[in-house]
């Protein structure tokens, strides 16, 4: 559908984000031997869901000036992701409760909602910068073509998000810590290929500028260099009521695997493929996962494969337990617990954690990058660990980690179905 540092980091910090558990993710090896890669990934605990063990801490309040960071985040139009967001002000709201802030000043996040248009992203970019933020956190946000030029021009920073754009992706001061329209789609396909064998494919996906260029430029090539035979793409508008020809287009190609990049009809697209008696296996977006989108499919999204860069949040780990306890306490109710959720509010945390120290002073661009470019391999909240060396995915500089995690959803609940982190290797090549 997306966290630390790389400079020292204070040790009372790296002390206290331990006790809670928020550094203490299982790391691999980023490498890769021209296939996929995989690294082991922290086992599931036995209480999935259960948010009792996980201690919110002892509060210890931000109380200076806040610290202003910008965000866009797509809010309006027919594809919005809300979550993001919701689960970053969450986030920022906990670490200013509990953590302090910013070495004693609070985060504060202000918002401007996009509608997926370069003009309105830079419309909204341009006035963020009156007031004056130290960087910009990245959201969701398919416009960044408008507003990236704005932040290079002003200097800053972009942290963290959802890169749901090569533009964003690829700026010169993005540090973006997991990532998803690319190497999830891409590992995905693989996982398709070696896993469950598949060799043709139906390709249903939003026909908006993301969903076609992940549908082209990753999906399609990948499928290719795995050597899939047959790949057969069926674009749906975003503002489509009815996919019933859509589902039928990809059941007529007789594929092994149907694969679903369309975020907001992916529950009548499931719905459909299971009433038209579809037998080839589903693999879908992140989005079409949550409970929400699983109860709207009727039963159809039994049996989906899908990748996330994140640990599932009932994994019942204590990030896992800290993440729906945080969530339970700040974000509204209606909030969906799907990976873009979790990639919002691991950007807070993790920014904080590389910034806790800092004096206000000491909040600028070439400081707040070297904190995270420096090193490698440094720890990721509910995720695999990063390395920002430009090098970590083909066309994207920015990206600092591609590892994801194979789930499966069984009936209404969500299953590890590879318990490795694995990735695409050499099969996508940008």
């Amino acid at each position: 559908m997306a966290v630390n540092v790389g400079r020292a980091r204070p040790v009372a910090v790296l002390a206290a984000m331990t006790a809670c558990g928020l550094l203490a993710v299982g790391c691999g090896s980023s490498g890769s031997s021209g296939g996929s890669s995989a690294s082991s990934a922290p086992a599931t605990a036995s209480a999935p869901g259960s948010t009792s063990s996980a201690s919110l801490g002892t509060p210890h309040p931000a109380t200076g000036s806040p610290v202003v960071f910008g965000l866009l985040n797509l809010l309006s139009g027919p594809v919005t992701f809300p979550e993001v967001s919701e689960g970053e002000q969450a986030a920022a709201q906990y670490v200013n409760t509990y953590l302090g802030g910013i070495n004693g000043h609070p985060i504060k996040i202000d918002v401007c909602a996009t509608d997926g248009t370069p003009a309105t992203s830079a419309r909204c970019a341009n006035q963020l910068l009156n007031d004056h933020p130290v960087a910009i956190l990245g959201g969701a946000d398919t416009g960044a073509a408008g507003s990236i030029p704005v932040w290079q021009r002003a200097g800053l920073a972009y942290l963290g998000g959802i890169p749901f754009t090569p533009v964003e992706s690829n700026y010169v001061n993005g540090v973006i810590f997991d990532d998803v329209s690319v190497a999830d789609n891409a590992a995905a396909s693989v996982y398709a290929a070696k896993t469950l064998h598949a060799k043709t494919a139906a390709i249903i996906y939003t026909s908006d500028t993301q969903g076609t260029s992940v549908a082209d430029g990753v999906l399609a090539p990948t499928m290719k260099n795995l050597g899939f035979t047959k790949v057969t793409k069926i674009a749906v508008p975003p503002t489509a009521t009815d996919v019933t020809s859509a589902v039928a287009a990809a059941i007529g190609a007789h594929p092994d695997i149907v694969y679903i990049d369309d975020p907001n009809s992916c529950p009548q697209v499931l719905s459909s493929l299971k009433q038209l008696g579809s037998t080839a296996k589903v693999l879908g977006v992140d989005p079409c996962t949550s409970p929400a989108a699983i109860a709207a499919a009727n039963g159809g999204a039994s049996g989906m494969y899908y990748s996330s860069p994140v640990l599932a949040p009932d994994a019942g780990t204590t990030q896992s337990n800290l993440y729906l306890a945080v969530l339970k306490k700040y974000a509204p109710a209606s909030i969906p617990i799907d990976s873009l959720t979790a990639m919002g509010f691991a950007t807070v945390i993790n920014v904080q954690a590389a910034l806790a120290k800092f004096t206000t002073a000491e909040l600028t661009t070439p400081k707040i990058l070297a904190a995270f470019r420096d090193g490698s391999n440094h720890p990721n909240f509910m995720a695999h660990s990063y390395t920002c060396d430009g090098k970590q995915l083909a066309g994207a500089t920015s990206v600092c980690n591609i590892f994801q995690q194979i789930r499966q959803v069984e009936g209404t609940k969500i299953t590890v179905a590879d318990p490795n982190w694995v990735t695409a290797g050499s099969y996508y090549k940008g």
